[in-house]
């Protein structure tokens, strides 16, 4: 097996901003792609000033910016165009999440970007994807998510259908993303083909990890609703399912649990559980300690495993082993866990960093002098005339 991750020496231009575009640049820095990313000067990822900070470091954003070098470029000025221009020339991939028609205005649309360099691999991921009639919209996670189909089998039925707490959408979106810019590359690389553009819309790859529901919909005439949270099947799957139950130990910790039957869940409890009714199962289960009610739910065939948080999950002593959650520490913010890579270090002993709280422009002059040859001198009124 190789020392070397996977996209070792693969570069990636990374042009977005919140959160699918540079989710998938994470993705592409953790196998081990250098990813130049680039910012607006004076703005900036909007990612940079979100979420709770430790003293003024905002721990989302440093993970986020980990193992990118980090450059600021304005694509509205002549120079800074050029600029951009030659980076492309040297990239294979080019990572972007604009509404569609912003960067033909700058003069970076498919055509333009194929013509410069004909082997680069385009991501371009937006609200609704760059054909159909609401290509040209505005879209963002939330809305994605209601599109998908996600959030009408979210909550109780009762009530109000219910977003995904975290930026699911734009999550997938990266990490479909990553698959298609990795199969535009097999066949570029291995099948002597050109580059590709890789259109995803946000709703898109959610739509794909629910496909059930055109299949519920074609069997039933009807669509997939949701039966409440804790009814993990209800949507769709009949009702030989094995129950699974969120309860509490008599400890109050959060544990969810797998039954093989309702039949067997009713022994369990003493005859007592009506099937589908979980307030007699969690009524048994807050009388017993976490390690007992593993023991009982063992003994049927049955499964628990405890319902983590942020501060759990730090100090989960399998996750550690896997490499998971790792320990760093910041000259501004501490020690702080964060989350590990998605592929494990490489035996050479490259060095990677598991956090990184990256300035605006930190490695401009770098990859200026590296890449594209620039004195100090023009890196200094580079940044005097507002380019970098």
């Amino acid at each position: 097996m190789s020392n070397e991750l996977p996209f070792s020496g693969l570069r990636v231009l990374e042009l977005g901003t919140v959160l699918s575009g540079p989710f998938a640049g994470s993705m592409l820095a953790d196998l081990g792609a250098e990813v130049i990313k680039i910012e607006t000067p004076g703005k900036g990822d909007v990612q940079r000033h979100g979420g709770h900070k430790k003293n003024g470091v905002a721990p989302w954003w440093s993970v986020a910016s980990r193992d990118k070098q980090c450059i600021t470029l304005n694509l509205k000025h002549a120079e800074g165009k050029a600029i951009f221009e030659k980076l492309i020339r040297k990239a294979d991939v080019l990572v972007e999440n604009y509404r569609p028609g912003a960067l033909e205005k700058l003069g970076f649309g498919w055509d333009a970007v194929n013509a410069m360099n004909p082997k680069l691999v385009v991501l371009s991921i937006s609200g609704y994807g760059r054909t159909g009639p609401s290509a040209g919209r505005p879209g963002f996670g939330k809305i994605a998510e209601g599109l998908s189909g996600v959030v009408t089998m979210t909550g109780q039925p009762e009530v109000r259908p219910l977003f995904i707490g975290f930026s699911l959408a734009d999550t997938c979106s990266g990490l479909f993303g990553v698959l298609g810019v990795a199969l535009a590359l097999y066949d570029r690389d291995i099948n002597g083909g050109r580059g590709h553009r890789v259109d995803m819309g946000l709703y898109e790859p959610l739509f794909r990890m629910l496909d059930c529901q055109l299949a519920i919909y074609s069997k039933l005439g009807k669509p997939p609703v949701r039966t409440g949270s804790n009814d993990a099947y209800g949507w769709g799957i009949d009702k030989s399912r094995p129950p699974f139950f969120c309860v509490q130990a008599s400890t109050g910790e959060w544990f969810l649990t797998s039954v093989p039957s309702a039949e067997v869940a009713r022994q369990l409890v003493g005859g007592n559980a009506a099937d589908g009714d979980q307030k007699n199962f969690a009524a048994w289960a807050k009388k017993l300690a976490p390690m007992a009610l593993r023991d009982a739910l063992a003994k049927v065939g049955g499964d628990i495993v405890p319902v983590l948080d942020g501060m759990s999950i730090a100090k989960n002593e399998y996750m550690r082993a896997r490499g998971d959650v790792m320990d760093t520490k910041d000259a501004k913010a501490g020690e702080l866990t964060v989350p590990g890579w998605i592929a494990p270090a490489p035996g050479s002993g490259e060095v990677r960093r598991t956090f990184n709280d990256a300035t605006l422009g930190e490695r401009s002059a770098f990859i200026l002098s590296r890449d594209l040859g620039y004195s100090s001198a023009d890196i200094d009124r580079l940044k005097s005339e507002g380019v970098i």
